[in-house]
């Protein structure tokens, strides 16, 4: 058959070969992250990645180990290096991004306390930040609080009101 009769596969993406891989490595470099001191929805929202697939390899789907996961997941995951895991808890980062998703979350009817517990944060780093006592928090903290802020918008986008003060 001469070239010029084959067909012509417009579907096949060299790039997309091999898209899943061995969770093995990554299921132990989650422990490891979890050992530090980082959560599930910490390391996923470090990393980029959905929640959903942090949880599965830290703790498995419905009680079965995740054999494979996604190459890109993956890889940033492994971005996050044990030493970076540990530097996260006191890194300053600038605080006025946080400070602005607490206030919102107090203008619609969260109190200090609730916003703990969304976060889970001390109820004093919840005051300091939404406060203007610093102009720093921890890396951590503010991982934290974006992820309950992310949290609390899609409660929102799924139904209207604040069940935190319902």
């Amino acid at each position: 058959m001469s070239a010029a009769l084959q067909p012509v596969l417009y579907s096949y993406d060299p790039e997309r070969e091999a898209v899943w891989v061995d969770a093995t490595p990554f299921r132990a470099h989650v422990a490891q992250l979890l050992a530090t001191g980082l959560t599930v929805p910490v390391i996923a929202q470090l990393a980029g990645v959905r929640e959903r697939s942090v949880q599965h390899l830290a703790h498995g789907r419905e009680g079965r180990r995740v054999h494979r996961i996604c190459r890109d997941t993956g890889r940033r995951l492994l971005r996050i290096t044990t030493l970076e895991a540990r530097a996260v808890r006191f890194r300053p980062v600038p605080v006025r991004l946080s400070r602005e998703r607490l206030r919102t979350m107090v203008g619609a009817g969260w109190s200090v306390d609730q916003l703990a517990d969304q976060t889970g944060l001390g109820i004093d780093e919840v005051a300091r930040i939404v406060g203007r006592g610093s102009a720093t928090c921890s890396q951590l903290c503010a991982l934290k609080i974006a992820v309950g802020y992310q949290r609390w918008i899609a409660q929102q986008e799924a139904g209207p009101g604040c069940p935190a003060v319902a």
